[in-house]
Formats: structure tokens, sequence, C-alpha cells
């Protein structure tokens, strides 16, 4: 999956997203409109294989994580993918 396709050529050939978008990515908080639009909704195979959410909850993946969203797009958790 690449989710730097739409990124400006210094953010992407990075790793990482810059600082101040990093401390914005917090359970509680919500999404920047920029990352919003760059969030991915997992594949249904990979759902598939994970616990069922909530009807209105949705998961998706932004710059190497994987976001759990709620029904007002609040950031409920999030971790990294597995990269190896």
């Amino acid at each position: 999956m690449n989710d730097r396709a739409g990124l400006p050529p210094g953010l992407a050939k990075k790793d990482r997203l810059p600082p101040g978008l990093e401390r914005q990515l917090q359970r509680n908080g919500t999404l920047p409109p920029g990352l919003q639009k760059r969030a991915l909704r997992l594949p249904a195979s990979c759902e598939a294989r994970l616990p069922s959410l909530p009807n209105d909850w949705v998961r998706v993946a932004v710059s190497g994580r994987v976001i759990l969203l709620n029904s007002r797009e609040r950031i409920v958790d999030l971790f990294w993918l597995d990269r190896d």
C-alpha cells in the first residue's frame, strides 16, 4: 500500500510525518484535514482478520499507521503497521 502518492516530494520520501502532524495523531483527537484526504480504508482481507467494530466505526491507514475512528471521526486508537 502506498499512501505517499499524493504528497509533496519532500514528504513523500520521509518515513514519518512532520512533527506538527505527528503530535496531532493522538487518541481522542481528529485527523487533520490533509490527512483525512489521504486516509485509506483497510482492505476487506485485513478487516476480516480483525475483531468486528461498531457499525459506524472505521479503520483507516495513514502514513504507516492503522487508525480506529469512531462515528464522530475521533481517533479511538492507533498503531504502527508492521513493515517486516
